[in-house]
């Protein structure tokens, strides 16, 4: 069990749809493609840094940006760039707990969470967390809100100050913000859950594939990529 690597959300989708992409990936930690620029993920990447660095104060960082719907969130972001400058929020930061989900450092973390922007307001008890999404939203209604879910469990966690979490999922290529509102003790409740669903990964001790059009087309160790999976479709 102490040789398994640590979790995060997208660690934990994985291994539901395949225990063995979760291995080849997590534990043999087997290389990946290469991927193209014009790939989801690196595309997603670029749009990440670009409203990192404007939150930062670089106004020139979405020039060229290439989410579809980027200008209708410059006056969120403008706003959030004004509030980075006075102290109130982070941008990029990695929450990391043990598995007692006690806030912890790298040597001992066991549930990694990054945070693409966190606004503190302290003052009214409240914790705004912000995640970007780029591409289509459609068919990923339930694990976006479950991921909405375990960002505020953690934020529940980190920030005792926060009475109400404010989730927020910014889908800059559809042009819309997608708002969930989490009294401190219901955001609590998904703790529990969520340690039950990783606990799955950690008594795991065959990781089986789960071969199928859906779970394989997109896997990077399909006969689609490196080949690595003996059984991918």
């Amino acid at each position: 069990m102490s040789a398994l690597p640590n979790w995060s959300f997208s660690s934990l989708a994985i291994y539901e749809q395949c225990p063995y992409r979760f291995k080849l990936a997590k534990i043999d930690r087997l290389p990946e493609p290469p991927r193209p620029p014009d790939n989801p993920l690196e595309r997603g990447n670029r749009e990440h840094k670009r409203y990192e660095d404007f939150v930062k104060g670089d106004v020139s960082a979405l020039n060229d940006c290439e989410a579809r719907s980027a200008q209708a969130f410059v006056p969120l972001l403008q706003h959030a760039q004004s509030l980075y400058a006075d102290g109130l929020v982070s941008i990029e930061e990695n929450w990391l707990f043990d598995r007692d989900w006690n806030v912890c450092d790298r040597s001992d973390v066991w549930l990694w969470s990054k945070l693409d922007m966190n606004v503190r307001d302290e003052a009214n008890c409240t914790s705004v967390v912000v995640d970007y999404k780029t591409g289509k939203s459609l068919y990923k209604a339930i694990e976006h809100v479950q991921q909405m879910q375990l960002y505020a469990a953690a934020t529940a966690l980190r920030q005792e100050w926060a009475d109400q979490i404010v989730v927020e999922l910014w889908y800059v290529d559809e042009g819309h913000v997608k708002q969930q509102i989490f009294p401190r003790e219901q955001a609590l409740s998904y703790v529990g859950r969520f340690d039950a669903r990783a606990q799955r990964i950690y008594a795991d001790r065959l990781f089986r594939p789960n071969p199928n059009r859906v779970t394989c087309r997109y896997c990077p160790y399909s006969p689609r990529g490196t080949g690595a999976c003996p059984v991918g479709v």
